[in-house]
């Protein structure tokens, strides 16, 4: 039994390995494309509306550029799903690489170029990228470490191991592009963190870990924890109290229904008897 456990890993982990190298890959081509395309003078940072005084005036704004990526990626995946021939050789062509759960609805590539778009528009160019490859790298390891893991994290799917490689993964990147170890650890922290809490709740991680990872860093370099503790506070009690709002207005609802109900059958029922 131990024997077939460890070949199930061992084969899951082949199969991440598979569809995560197309992932990195991406990455690193969303990555290169930003950093060679503000060198070269082809595009303007995303970050400012205004383009830096060294850029040249005919350079393409970087989050128009996504965007415009973006609605390609969407039109293929649209194409794909409203067309049954297109989707047949779509994961003809694409098999391994593509997820049962994909096959009615959008591929991660579709919240993979927002996710990079979203980052770009969140931080600095240097930074934009890191949140990339928090993606692109510590999401693969995150995927790999899950698929041999042992330790499960609640009742998700996810796997302690993974969120563990995750970590360390996103804290290499931090400390390889310059940043201080404590804010490339606590950078890794709210990446790692947000990564298990999107899987948990269904959220697509391709979206949120990039603009996790810029935000993390810039927390990490303003640390006001204090204020978003307070916050996280103020929000979670006004949640909680629209809920509760709710839930007594539909019970009353509920009941007042019941009631109308109840007196037109009894009145159905005395009307027969006469």
């Amino acid at each position: 039994k131990k024997a077939e456990e460890a070949g199930g890993r061992i084969q899951r982990l082949a199969v991440e390995v598979q569809r995560k190298s197309f992932h990195i890959i991406g990455g690193c081509i969303v990555c290169g494309t930003y950093h060679w395309g503000l060198k070269w003078g082809w595009l303007s940072p995303a970050y400012h509306a205004t383009p830096a005084p060294d850029v040249s005036s005919t350079a393409m704004d970087g989050g128009s550029a996504f965007v415009s990526l973006c609605f390609v990626s969407w039109t293929l995946e649209a194409s794909r799903i409203l067309i049954p021939a297109v989707n047949e050789w779509y994961h003809s062509s694409f098999k391994g690489l593509i997820r049962e759960k994909e096959r009615k609805k959008a591929a991660g590539i579709a919240y993979f170029l927002p996710g990079s778009m979203v980052a770009m528009l969140a931080g600095p160019p240097n930074i934009a990228n890191l949140g990339v490859l928090y993606l692109s790298l510590g999401d693969a390891a995150a995927s790999m470490g899950t698929a041999v893991g042992t330790i499960p994290v609640g009742s998700s799917e996810r796997k302690v191991e993974g969120s563990v490689g995750c970590f360390a993964v996103c804290c290499a990147l931090g400390a390889w592009c310059g940043l201080p170890a404590k804010i490339a650890a606590a950078a890794s922290a709210v990446v790692t963190c947000g990564e298990v809490l999107a899987e948990v709740i269904g959220l697509d991680d391709n979206l949120v870990v990039p603009v996790l990872g810029v935000l993390g860093v810039r927390m990490a370099l303003n640390p006001q924890y204090a204020s978003m503790a307070a916050v996280m506070g103020v929000g979670l009690l006004t949640g909680v109290s629209l809920g509760v709002i709710v839930g007594a207005t539909s019970s009353s609802s509920s009941v007042s229904s019941s009631s109308e109900r109840a007196a037109s059958a009894g009145a159905g029922g005395r009307a027969g008897y006469a």
